[in-house]
């Protein structure tokens, strides 16, 4: 780690200690209605590199594969989660599964507007454990009907 990453991530975690170092020396502060979830986003061409570093030091995690990110995210008490985020083109792999034709159409609120027929493309995604020894992900729904993955190598 560079020196300029290395002083970022020194700042980041003297802030964290100072959020803690306020509520350990102010017992009068309120405290009961926080929820803090620090959310932090990987980005680059070495996102699922980053996001598999991330993933093997959260230890017991949970994976949520949504329409755009892949999200791990751990909760360290009932009011503190980390949650870590990439998008799904760096950590997956994007499968063509066939074309279809979209007619040719007129968007109805304007009447005017013609839309030439056009080929889609039909696509899955293809999301790899991300460490080796990670056994495939199970998949379960949350009570808030999200689908969500757990990797059984982490819990």
């Amino acid at each position: 780690m560079s020196n300029p990453d290395q002083s970022r991530r020194q700042q980041f975690i003297a802030g964290l200690r100072a959020v803690a170092q306020f509520y350990e020396d102010h017992p009068d502060a309120w405290y009961d209605g926080v929820h803090l979830t620090l959310n932090m986003y990987i980005w680059g061409r070495k996102a699922r590199e980053t996001l598999a570093r991330t993933v093997k030091a959260l230890g017991s995690c949970t994976k949520i594969y949504d329409d755009t990110n892949v999200t791990v995210s751990r909760k360290f008490s009932g009011q503190v989660t980390l949650s870590v985020f990439a998008p799904r083109a760096k950590v997956c792999r994007r499968v063509i599964l066939g074309t279809r034709i979209l007619p040719a159409r007129t968007v109805p609120a304007s009447g005017e507007v013609h839309l030439p027929a056009t080929t889609e493309q039909i696509v899955a995604w293809s999301c790899d454990p991300l460490l080796q020894e990670e056994l495939p992900p199970k998949r379960f729904l949350t009570p808030e009907n999200k689908s969500v993955y757990l990797a059984p190598f982490f819990t």
